[in-house]
């Protein structure tokens, strides 16, 4: 399912900026066997991902991109964004606000131009104040998307209220400021909590060599994939392989719902 309207009137839409297969080395704790066995279990080949971001639209939201894909960055696994926009009849002009899970390359490096220039020229930018300051400075794309945005960032911190039915949810640890979003009382957009479902959920420990603070990603992780199956609301991810879904326990570990969403 890549759309769905909240009791709010709020529309969400998954927009897939790409996809791959991550390697071995990205997860360093994760011995070759162990995950050999958790893709086997899983029907897999290979550790699949994709880069996803989100569109809100509705009362109270204007139009909000929830991360902003990776542009050019990442060669031809990603940069399909502009496109799914275009094709929904939406111009960058016609983005009021982008909600930055975290400042990774594959979550806002396609909100800026390779000279440095800010793609959507109206738009106000919202991240967490922990995230800006972690990327300030440097040669990243995290710091070129703040000086890109600078006379417009929005910082927040905990559980901030965006309007509209939207709040920040913060989800520490994949970097200090990462966070995710509850809109409505129906769906979580919850980032980088997994990176490859079919090793996280069944073991929500492994860490990826991306996670600032590992334990501390492992820790959030497994409290939030207990919040989400508990809950039975629609989750969407940076990285999840289903635009949204549910999310249900599976002995120690979580899967995805194999039964029909419905309100």
């Amino acid at each position: 399912m890549d759309v769905w309207t909240t009791p709010e009137r709020i529309t969400v839409t998954c927009l897939q900026d790409g996809a791959t297969t991550f390697g071995a080395e990205v997860f360093p704790d994760l011995s070759d066997a162990r995950r050999q066995a958790l893709l086997a279990a899983a029907g897999e080949t290979g550790a699949r991902t994709r880069f996803n971001a989100f569109l809100l639209t509705g009362p109270g939201v204007g139009v909000t991109l929830v991360d902003c894909g990776a542009g050019g960055l990442f060669g031809p696994v990603a940069g399909q964004l502009a496109a799914r926009l275009a094709a929904l009849g939406i111009a960058p002009g016609d983005v009021t606000r982008l909600v930055l899970t975290h400042l990774h390359s594959d979550h806002c490096g396609g909100a800026v131009t390779s000279d440095g220039t800010a793609i959507y020229p109206h738009a106000r930018a919202v991240l967490q104040d922990s995230e800006s300051r972690h990327w300030q400075g440097g040669d990243t794309a995290g710091a070129r998307f703040l000086a890109a945005y600078a006379d417009r960032l929005d910082l927040v911190t905990g559980d901030a209220d965006l309007g509209g039915g939207v709040t920040c949810w913060p989800l520490p640890g994949h970097t200090p400021g990462h966070m995710g979003l509850r809109v409505g009382a129906g769906v979580a957009l919850v980032g980088d909590i997994v990176h490859a479902e079919h090793l996280q959920f069944p073991d929500p420990t492994i860490a990826t060599r991306y996670d600032v603070d590992a334990d501390m990603a492992r820790a959030t992780r497994l409290t939030t994939l207990q919040v989400l199956a508990e809950d039975g609301i629609l989750v969407g991810g940076g990285h999840l392989l289903q635009g949204l879904g549910r999310i249900v326990r599976d002995g120690p570990g979580f899967a995805r719902a194999t039964e029909p969403a419905t309100p």
